[in-house]
């Protein structure tokens, strides 16, 4: 029996990093992994990397009771998404987040260009990992919707904000008809959620820049801070008092509230820590909806492959935040 050992979400949905499976070839190894450990093991499995005694396989290679067959979820997808070991994806987060703090104390106008410049990013980076689940999704109408909503919201509001929402689902509909690859319940479903998520973040952030610049800083600061707790936790193995990385993200995205409003006069506190709430909510859901597209199952406890991985919940997180600022405030 050969030695099958298990990482990231593989590990998670196997409940074991390391077992022993009977088999003569990789491919026999690996459909008796999938009847094993189940759909979830095998949505993940359809992503993975398999290597035997440090080598790349393929799935005739024959393997021996004293062979090691290592089965790595990608860290790479697509052309542009290159994964980082190096770090270069938390690299991109922390300069497109910087990029969008300082142009929210220039300008309204840099402000919307920087942050669609972050959504278009966004949205490529998705689309491109959707390609290892072969799921074909074109981003050019998604990110047209995206930068409709917001130059909508800088131009005419709340009224510009619903037209480009509007924009967005008709984009996508008509593209859905026009491209053959993209015909599919589930092409159609994946785009709309895409157009959708992108719009509402482009729209609600450039709706809070009207309200005030502060507004926007607090946004930003409780998505930041949600992410780095999370992040925290995750890497401390679930040690920091007990919590789990979505507990983590719901405490350090309120305690961000509650300091973005003592801190500023012009934010109320109360307010601020309802916004945070709802962000945090918006965080993790975000999150595991990021993860189910981009490996097919909810992973909690290991990044799920993409350069901007880390956006997956800061673009509903600030969809939500801005609902709570336009109901409470």
């Amino acid at each position: 029996m050969a030695r099958l050992r298990l990482f990231a979400n593989l590990r998670e949905a196997a409940g074991t990093g390391q077992t022993e499976i009977g088999g003569k070839t990789v491919a026999e190894v690996l459909d008796a992994a999938r009847a094993e450990f189940g759909e979830d093991f095998a949505r993940s499995l359809t992503i993975a990397k398999v290597w035997v005694n440090g080598e790349p396989a393929q799935p005739e290679d024959t393997v021996t009771e004293t062979d090691e067959i290592a089965l790595i979820p990608p860290v790479s997808g697509g052309a542009l998404a290159a994964r980082a070991v190096d770090g270069s994806g938390a690299l991109l987060v922390i300069a497109l987040l910087a990029a969008l703090v300082i142009s929210n104390f220039v300008d309204r106008t840099t402000f919307v260009f920087v942050l669609v410049g972050t959504a278009l990013a966004w949205l490529w980076d998705t689309t491109d990992v959707l390609k290892l689940r072969r799921l074909t999704v074109n981003p050019i109408p998604l990110m047209v919707g995206a930068t409709a909503t917001a130059n909508g919201a800088y131009r005419w509001g709340t009224t510009g904000f619903a037209g480009g929402i509007a924009v967005a689902i008709m984009l996508t509909l008509v593209w859905s008809v026009l491209d053959k690859q993209q015909r599919t319940t589930r092409a159609v479903g994946v785009a709309m959620s895409l157009a959708l998520l992108s719009s509402l973040a482009t729209g609600g952030l450039t709706l809070l820049h009207l309200f005030s610049v502060p507004t926007v800083n607090a946004a930003l600061a409780v998505a930041a801070a949600a992410g780095f707790a999370a992040w925290g936790v995750q890497q401390s193995g679930g040690e920091v008092g007990g919590l789990d990385p979505n507990l983590g993200m719901v405490l350090g995205a309120v305690i961000a509230g509650l300091i973005s409003g003592l801190a500023a006069d012009t934010l109320d506190t109360i307010t601020m820590v309802l916004a945070a709430a709802a962000s945090a909510a918006g965080l993790i859901a975000g999150r595991a909806y990021g993860s189910l597209l981009r490996t097919g199952s909810v992973v909690h406890t290991a990044r799920a492959p993409g350069l901007l991985t880390m956006f997956d919940g800061a673009v509903l997180g600030v969809a939500a935040f801005w609902a709570a600022i336009w109901i409470f405030a």
